[in-house]
């Protein structure tokens, strides 16, 4: 899911391709946008969320944050 940054899934947004597509959008330089991941086993109980922040620019994106991923969740 990718949606602009806001309180509640903000327009412009791509939403999972199961739920459906809401808008027409596009995505212009200088917008600020979430990038979520659900990262689990498929029909498993458990799973992470990860979140990251990106800038659209001219010339493609630029990553917002340098927090590293903890390798523990990454197996």
């Amino acid at each position: 899911m990718l949606h602009a940054v806001g309180m509640c899934d903000e327009y412009p947004q791509i939403k999972h391709p199961w739920q459906g597509q809401p808008y027409d959008c596009e995505f212009e330089a200088g917008m600020v946008l979430c990038v979520e991941s659900y990262c689990g086993e498929v029909g498993g109980r458990d799973g992470v969320k990860l979140e990251q922040q990106i800038l659209v620019t001219d010339d493609g994106i630029e990553l917002l944050f340098d927090y590293p991923w903890d390798a523990r969740l990454m197996d």
